[in-house]
C-alpha cells in the first residue's frame, strides 16, 4: 500500500495568522504555489489561504449585500486570519493513495494538507495522484514481480504480463482461495491501472 507521504510535496510553506495580505501574495507567486497553510503558535493547522482567498480583492463593489458575506469579508481582509477558509481538508501521511482519491471526489478540493502527529507535513494535489500512473511498465512490472515473490509464487506457477498499466497475472495456484490475496496484493501498488487475474487452482476449498 502506497502511502500518501510517498508522493506528497513536503515541508509546505506555512504563515501566521498576523501575516499580512501582500506577504502572503509574495509567497504564493514567489514559490509557484496556489495556497499556503496557517498556523497557530502550537504549529497546528489552522486555516488555508489560496489564490481564491486573495482574488476578492480585485472587486469594484465588496459590499456584502452585492456578494456572499464569506466573501465580502475576504474582500476587505488584511492579513491570513480573516483571508483563510477554514476547516481545513486534510489527510493522514500514513493513508493510503486510494483513500486520498476517495476524499478528492468527496470533496471537490484541489489540494489536501497532509498531516503527521497533527501538524503539516506535506501537500497533496489532485496532480500528484495523477502522476502516479506515469510510472514506466518496466519499473512497475519488477514491483509487481516481487510482490508475487512475496507471496511464496515463483515464475513457473504464477507469470505476470504489464501493458500500459493493466497487469494480467496468468498461472496456476494451489487453492482458490489463494486467488484473491494475489489480485489484492497488486492492486494496492501505485501505478497500477487494473489487475486481471487469469489464475487457476488445484482444488476449491472456498464453500
Amino acid at each position: 500500500m502506497t502511502p500518501v507521504s510517498a508522493v506528497m510535496t513536503a515541508d509546505p510553506i506555512t504563515v501566521s495568522p498576523q501575516t499580512p495580505f501582500k506577504d502572503i501574495a509574495e509567497s504564493l507567486t514567489g514559490n509557484g504555489i496556489s495556497a499556503v497553510g496557517v498556523v497557530d503558535k502550537t504549529g497546528a493547522l489552522v486555516g488555508v489561504v489560496s489564490e481564491a482567498d486573495l482574488l476578492p480583492h480585485l472587486w469594484e463593489d465588496p459590499k456584502p449585500r452585492r456578494r456572499d458575506r464569506r466573501l465580502a469579508r475576504k474582500a476587505t481582509a488584511c492579513t491570513a486570519k480573516d483571508l483563510m477558509t477554514s476547516p481545513v481538508v486534510t489527510i493522514d501521511a500514513g493513508d493510503s493513495l486510494a483513500v486520498a482519491a476517495a476524499k478528492f471526489a468527496r470533496t471537490g478540493v484541489r489540494r489536501l494538507f497532509v498531516l503527521r502527529n497533527g501538524k503539516p507535513a506535506g501537500v497533496l494535489s489532485r496532480r500528484d495522484l495523477v502522476r502516479v500512473f506515469t510510472r514506466g511498465d518496466a519499473d512497475l512490472e519488477r514491483e509487481v514481480c516481487d510482490r508475487i515473490r512475496q507471496l511464496s509464487w515463483g515464475p513457473d506457477r504464477v507469470r505476470v504480463e504489464l501493458r500500459a498499466g493493466i497487469v494480467t497475472v496468468v498461472g496456476r495456484v494451489e487453492r482458490r482461495s489463494d486467488i484473491d490475496p494475489v489480485t489484492r496484493s497488486i492492486s494496492e501498488l501505485s501505478g497500477v491501472v487494473e489487475v486481471r487475474n487469469r489464475l487457476d487452482y488445484v482444488w476449491n476449498d472456498v464453500g
